[in-house]
């Protein structure tokens, strides 16, 4: 699979910058080798211009679009039902099938990259309790309820409670 970053030797100093259509884009690294496909520099783009303070779901051992979204001034933070840590991101142990509903107070987004299918209700339920929108990518090969949205070079399905 195509890394962009596999070129650079101290990622964690280094600045990026990257030619996207006409305009440059500036990621500063962190200690975390970001491995972000082009697949989601849409949605990093779409989530920044939009929200403020957003919650990844299920983040697992991909924590590189909560990085890029913090980077890009969005107040990010991730839960997983294992617990996790990542420098950048305050990772939080948490159920989706039973919430803690004071752990999300605030937010203007939920989302989540490739759930499985059976969590995606628990997370609509989540953001309707909340008033909040979701947002999620699946994996190319499935479908969700969503209005779908292709922003960019990238394709999700949101749902919007504004």
């Amino acid at each position: 699979m195509w890394n962009p970053f596999q070129h650079l030797k101290e990622p964690r100093y280094e600045t990026l910058k990257r030619v996207q259509g006409d305009k440059l884009k500036t990621f500063k690294q962190t200690d975390v080798n970001l491995n972000c496909s082009h697949r989601y520099e849409g949605l990093v783009d779409y989530i920044a211009g939009k929200y403020v303070y957003a919650v990844e779901i299920g983040i697992g051992h991909f924590p590189d679009v909560a990085l890029l979204l913090s980077q890009n001034n969005v107040r990010v933070f991730a839960t997983d039902i294992k617990a996790f840590r990542y420098r950048g991101i305050k990772g939080i142990t948490d159920d989706i099938t039973e919430p803690d509903l004071s752990l999300y107070d605030g937010l203007d987004l939920i989302y989540s990259l490739r759930p499985p299918p059976e969590l995606v209700p628990y997370m609509i339920r989540l953001s309707h309790r909340l008033s909040t929108d979701l947002i999620i990518k699946p994996l190319s090969s499935e479908h969700c309820d969503g209005q779908l949205v292709c922003y960019e070079n990238t394709s999700f399905f949101l749902w919007s409670q504004r």
